[in-house]
């Protein structure tokens, strides 16, 4: 994934507000500003820059909340962030996989009782850092900020800093320029998928009188 410095990030930021350096509270609001949009974009699409393929060891949990023969807790993965499918093999080194049906509970990742599976590919996001500016009055900032998101986070943080500053129009039409970047990003997404489709076999009612189903369709 090509990235993008938070030190650069701040030197575009500030030569677009039109200083040379921001006083220390701005930065504050920078950071804050920052971070939050970039949770944001994050789970706004699945991002192919985002994307992962994890293996995970399936097993029979039950407490409080979850009972279940074949699950995983993925909600302290720290490989691991949003679940987009679930396979039996990684679906981007094998020329057939099978798609399992899955369930989200309480921080869990649940596959129907009677599955046969002991563990599972799962096809999802990277885990965002908490801080980008990584203590930014202690160091320089993290060096891994991903680089399509560049000038989505500039237009949203203008946006922010306006808003801010009770400068509506100027927000507003700040926010317009980072949903048109964020637009462009989709379309060059969407570009990328259509090349990316996979064999997936699925297994329907038996009432259709057939075993199985192979389509090519998307993660």
């Amino acid at each position: 994934m090509r990235t993008i410095t938070y030190q650069d990030l701040l030197s575009k930021y500030t030569s677009m507000r039109g200083v040379d350096t921001l006083l220390d509270h701005e930065k504050v609001e920078f950071n804050n500003s920052l971070n939050h949009r970039i949770k944001q974009i994050w789970v706004k699409h699945k991002w192919p820059d985002l994307t992962v393929v994890v293996e995970k060891t399936l097993q029979a949990i039950e407490n409080e909340t979850v009972k279940a023969e074949k699950a995983v807790r993925i909600d302290n993965a720290d490989n691991l962030y949003d679940v987009f499918g679930v396979f039996d093999t990684n679906p981007y080194e094998q020329r057939v996989t099978e798609r399992y049906e899955y369930t989200l509970i309480d921080g869990h990742l649940v596959l129907p009782k009677g599955t046969r599976a002991t563990s599972v590919f799962v096809v999802g996001s990277k885990v965002p850092a908490d801080d980008y500016s990584n203590g930014y009055f202690s160091g320089e900032g993290r060096t891994d900020i991903p680089a399509f998101m560049e000038w989505m986070l500039l237009s949203y943080t203008m946006a922010d800093h306006y808003r801010a500053d009770g400068q509506n129009e100027k927000s507003m039409a700040e926010e317009r320029k980072g949903d048109e970047h964020m637009q462009e990003a989709l379309d060059r997404f969407e570009r990328v998928e259509g090349q990316n489709r996979i064999p997936v076999v699925t297994y329907p009612p038996r009432s259709l009188g057939v075993s199985r189903v192979t389509t090519q369709r998307n993660i």
